[in-house]
């Protein structure tokens, strides 16, 4: 039901009924959907004094984004293996990408997922807008025998250095309501 977007980390997002500019680089449709967890650990504190809990606290939090890509192209193979924004090599008539990602540094960047009709106000524009996430997950890819072939890509939100408040350290949910 969405089609997803990567741009640098710090690029600004579009507006709900807008056009994606240019800046955003289309990777495609998603293939069974978008699964979006929200992790998080809560320590209960206790007394001597009460057997229940007396209070919580959230000692950390994550963002975790799930799907699989429904086209192959080397460019989306590319995010898969930590280069996101670098994309694969060309070459004379063909397009390559290493499989090994190397090194310590991964690249973190910009994540915007873009449903049509999935707003819970009417059939309007809803998206998921990340401003810093890094490829997580083990990728894989899946050939089937129909000539069918999808990418299993999972990200994890980082906090947002540039971020205006402390509520939208992972970004925000936007839905329009008409």
């Amino acid at each position: 039901p969405c089609e997803v977007y990567f741009a640098p980390t710090g690029t600004s997002f579009p507006t709900l009924s807008g056009t994606v500019p240019p800046a955003w680089r289309h990777i495609g449709y998603t293939e069974g959907g978008i699964k979006v967890g929200h992790p998080q650990t809560v320590v209960e504190l206790r007394a001597d004094q009460v057997t229940a809990p007396i209070k919580a606290v959230r000692s950390e939090e994550s963002l975790e984004i799930t799907f699989s890509i429904a086209n192959l192209k080397l460019e989306n193979f590319a995010l898969a293996l930590n280069r996101a924004i670098a994309g694969p090599t060309v070459g004379a008539g063909e397009k390559s990408v290493p499989l090994y990602r190397g090194g310590f540094q991964v690249e973190t960047f910009a994540f915007l997922a873009r449903g049509n009709n999935l707003s819970p106000y009417g059939d309007l524009h809803m998206q998921f807008e990340v401003p810093a996430c890094f490829q997580a997950e083990s990728p894989e890819e899946e050939f089937t025998k129909d000539n069918k072939a999808m990418l299993s890509v999972g990200l994890h939100a980082i906090a947002d250095p540039n971020r205006a408040t402390d509520n939208e350290a992972f970004g925000r949910l936007r839905a329009a309501t008409s």
